[in-house]
């Protein structure tokens, strides 16, 4: 299966618990592959490299 993932479940799923972080573990589980163009790919960048300067324990780069 194939999906478009939201920035904010994507990037609520890497700095908080909940339904979003266990989304991103089926996603590495293999459960589905996420379908990406190159602005959402930059979307989800500009988001988190935000979110790191407020949340430096968080570690970005395994996504």
């Amino acid at each position: 299966m194939r999906i478009i993932l939201d920035t904010n479940v994507f990037i609520s799923g890497i700095f908080f618990s909940g339904p979003p972080s266990q989304i991103l573990k089926a996603w590495e589980n293999q459960r589905f592959q996420i379908v990406l163009s190159q602005q959402i790919l930059d979307e989800y960048q500009r988001v988190a490299d935000d979110l790191s300067s407020k949340f430096p324990t968080v570690d970005i780069s395994p996504f």
